[in-house]
């Protein structure tokens, strides 16, 4: 008789810590992540290479620390040159699709985090895009 109360106690006590253990686990809501968005100024326009067409490109960054806003600041100059020199290095073929704007994104992305030494950008997005 004194066995089943036991058993019974701590059959209660596993079923009470393991539904918390459920409960607080699973049905937290994690954290919202606050994104913030810079834009390195002006449109940009340039030539694309190798043809008479051109490109206007409204451009983005997105970063998750609010902090790296101010060195987005700082680097401004480098970053539009950087834009800049990706731009017109691409032909017309090279920006077509969707696949050629996922491109386009990356490596505008890639390359703006190596004037920060960090992957501080998060993602690049384009307001603007037109190629004539």
């Amino acid at each position: 008789m004194k066995n089943n109360i036991i058993i019974i106690i701590l059959l209660v006590i596993i079923i009470a810590f393991g539904s918390a253990f459920f409960y607080f686990n699973y049905n937290s809501k994690p954290a919202k992540i606050v994104y913030y968005n810079y834009s390195p100024g002006d449109e940009f326009v340039t030539n694309l290479k190798g043809d008479d067409k051109f490109i206007k490109a409204g451009v983005e960054l997105e970063v998750y620390d609010k902090n790296v806003l101010n060195e987005l600041k700082d680097q401004n100059p480098k970053i539009r040159d950087a834009i800049l020199q990706i731009l017109r290095n691409k032909t017309a073929q090279d920006l077509e699709g969707s696949a050629g704007q996922s491109k386009l994104h990356n490596e505008i992305k890639n390359e703006i985090n190596k004037i920060l030494g960090a992957d501080k950008i998060t993602n690049v997005y384009f307001d603007d895009f037109i190629v004539q």
